[in-house]
């Protein structure tokens, strides 16, 4: 087992490389791997976390912001399934279906379709300024992350 090399203020090229492509790699669930987002950055930082100090503190950075986001994304769509389906639901099963339970599963819907939808389109522009600056030999913290892994 190789020995970390400190953190310095210039990695190697192969160092930012490395790092570019643990914070990228969590965009292969954009090409349809399950679970890429965590897997990606999971798998790329445990191949290079022993040889880089560098890559190391990247790789926990992006494996903690990607859990953070699939945790995001999981109660924004418990709460929107909870909203939307409550009232549809309770339509459905009473004699007299009434039109306004279909206008109160609308905030649910909404918060689906926005909440996922933005929270989408943050992931994405994040890891990608991640993975620039990670290039050019700086570690990016992700906001809004929750520090799981230290």
């Amino acid at each position: 087992m190789e020995t970390l090399s400190p953190i310095s203020q210039n990695p190697t090229p192969e160092e930012t490389s490395h790092a570019g492509i643990i914070h990228i790699s969590a965009l292969s669930t954009l090409i349809g791997v399950p679970f890429g987002s965590i897997l990606g950055p999971l798998i790329t930082w445990l191949i290079w976390r022993d040889r880089s100090q560098f890559a190391d503190e990247n790789g926990k950075e992006a494996l903690n912001f990607n859990l953070s986001m699939f945790l995001y994304q999981f109660f924004i769509v418990i709460l929107g399934l909870l909203l939307f389906l409550s009232p549809v639901l309770s339509a459905l099963a009473s004699d007299n279906p009434d039109p306004v339970s279909v206008i109160l599963s609308l905030p649910g819907l909404w918060i689906l379709l926005f909440g996922i939808g933005t929270l989408s389109l943050f992931r994405i522009i994040m890891i990608l300024v991640a993975t620039v600056k990670a290039g050019n030999g700086e570690t990016f913290r992700y906001p809004l992350t929750i520090r799981f892994i230290k």
